[in-house]
């Protein structure tokens, strides 16, 4: 099967359109830290629902694959045509336990096995040495419904704790036959410019793959400021 997947192109295609019509500038700085092979896991803050992605996709210059929450979808044939799109472009869709029921299109008893279908999908991507995007905090800060709000508070922009099920995606890929995992801290920093943002994304170095949960978080925390 030919790489990077055709579906690939639709989000690069979005990531541009969005960068040039809602930022002001994006600064990048550490960009070096990402190996160009191999095996990686970009752990990343999540401060808005589309440009934090947007950014990785433009700025890394490998096919990345974002590991996706879709329980926002509305009704079955958004539910559809999002999960088409994730599966053309190869990126793991899961359901937040939270929020699973928010959207209308999925029900709590979905939730268990997306999860595990989402973790199965990211760890293999590993074992095939590609780069795969998680944000552990499992929700941004700046999304146009607020859907979520009960599961994000509006308080002064600090991160929420992260979830651990990075770890277990870094560890199924192991047991898959993956090597040397790198997982790579990524911290966001936004403020406005009248309509706009102005975004910057510090990559860190490269962690080892039994990083524990707590200190890729506090790298990303500080990546972050």
């Amino acid at each position: 099967m030919s790489y990077p997947p055709i579906g690939a192109i639709g989000p690069r295609l979005l990531a541009w359109w969005s960068l040039r019509t809602q930022t002001a500038s994006v600064q990048i700085e550490g960009l070096e830290h990402v190996p160009s092979t191999g095996a990686v896991l970009l752990v990343s803050r999540h401060v808005h629902h589309l440009l934090d992605g947007a950014v990785l996709i433009h700025y890394v210059r490998r096919t990345i694959h974002i590991v996706v929450g879709l329980d926002w979808t509305v009704d079955a044939r958004q539910r559809r045509w999002m999960e088409r799109a994730c599966r053309w472009a190869g990126w793991p869709v899961i359901l937040r336990p939270q929020t699973a029921a928010a959207g209308g299109a999925y029900s709590t008893d979905e939730v268990a096995s997306y999860l595990r279908s989402g973790l199965r999908e990211a760890a293999a991507l590993l074992r095939d040495e590609r780069v795969v995007v998680v944000f552990p905090e499992g929700y941004p800060l700046i999304e146009p419904a607020r859907a979520h709000v009960a599961a994000r508070p509006q308080d002064d922009g600090a991160m929420l704790p992260f979830a651990g099920g990075f770890r277990s995606v870094v560890q199924l890929a192991e047991r898959y036959g993956a090597r040397d995992v790198a997982i790579v801290p990524v911290g966001f920093a936004y403020k406005r410019r009248g309509s706009k943002w102005r975004i910057r994304a510090r990559f860190g170095a490269p962690m080892d793959a039994d990083s524990p949960v707590e200190a890729v978080e506090s790298a990303v925390r500080e990546l972050s400021r």
